[in-house]
């Protein structure tokens, strides 16, 4: 609590010192918007590590959850649309950059739950390495 309360407080006071420089503004909307661009990317990374969605969207008969499977269309639905919007409006590039970004993030995951659900990947058995090292000990 007292490392985000500092933060923020640091955070706060470097804003209202540099509020007048437009390079130290759009830095800051960059790193907001691109923060919240990659917010997918560790359950990306997780999914990849375990060559699986379990728990996030495939029942333990491998078969596919629909209601997780609709979770992960929303995502992607609501930002393709904020996407097409900032695209519309003609919104600075860090937003509509960010938003093809998350849009892509998305649509990886949505692949990676019809990946695995389809091709179910056999976990990797640590059983052997620990019984070799046990023997040597």
């Amino acid at each position: 609590m007292q490392c985000v309360l500092s933060f923020t407080l640091m955070a706060a006071y470097a804003t209202y010192l540099f509020l007048d420089s437009m390079l130290f503004v759009e830095t800051l909307g960059f790193l907001a918007v691109f923060t919240e661009a990659m917010l997918g990317t560790p359950q990306l990374y997780c999914n990849y590590q375990n060559k699986s969605t379990e728990g996030m969207s495939v029942c333990k008969e491998r078969k596919q959850d629909p209601m997780n499977i609709k979770m992960v269309l929303m995502w992607t639905s609501g930002d393709t649309f904020k996407t097409g919007y900032f695209l519309l409006t003609q919104a600075p590039v860090q937003f509509w950059t960010c938003g093809l970004l998350q849009v892509f993030v998305d649509f990886t995951i949505l692949f990676q739950v019809y990946y695995y659900s389809r091709f179910p990947q056999k976990p990797v058995s640590h059983t052997a390495s620990h019984t070799t090292s046990a023997k040597a000990l």
